[in-house]
């Protein structure tokens, strides 16, 4: 167990509570009371399975998100490693990169990114992280220049990234 230092500062509950606290502490509990989004701080991340997503989810992000054109590049606002394409700098990991096989950390590294998009979703078929795949003209979401990952629902690829967020959500 580590020492902590106290601080000459009270705690909350040893505080005197005035109107002005006691109303505010109302005002974000009645605000805390609505729907779960990304930029709220309480709604939890999503678990979905991390062998899954190392054994089909993966795959399917270096086929198809993991470009240099696409998010596979430094800087994006997304940026994915794979084999044979961005491969993190050796500082990011303790493990020499392997031409066949992303490291530990690479994998935790896409897996957390995809999973903070996903947070806030109610369903699988709602998160904007699969509406982003889709084409609009099927309900999708833009995304980017108007790149479209796939023309149906139906794509097996789809189905594997639609399967893997719904077993996050439950």
């Amino acid at each position: 167990m580590h020492a902590t230092t106290r601080t000459s500062a009270k705690p909350l509950h040893a505080r005197p509570a005035t109107l002005g606290s006691v109303g505010l502490w109302l005002l974000l509990l009645v605000s805390a009371t609505g729907c779960p989004s990304v930029n709220d701080p309480y709604t939890p991340f999503p678990v979905p399975n991390f062998g899954d997503f190392v054994t089909k989810v993966q795959p399917v992000i270096g086929r198809h998100c993991a470009s240099a054109a696409c998010h596979g590049a430094v800087g994006r606002s997304l940026t994915f490693y794979a084999v044979d394409y961005l491969r993190a700098p050796p500082a990011f990991s303790d493990t020499p990169l392997d031409e066949k096989h992303l490291t530990d950390a690479e994998l935790a590294w896409n897996y957390d990114a995809l999973r903070m998009r996903i947070r806030g979703a109610t369903s699988a078929d709602q998160s904007k992280l699969l509406l982003k795949t889709l084409d609009p003209k099927l309900g999708g979401i833009r995304h980017g220049d108007g790149f479209v990952i796939f023309a149906d629902r139906n794509q097996p690829d789809f189905k594997t990234l639609r399967d893997w967020i719904a077993g996050g959500l439950q």
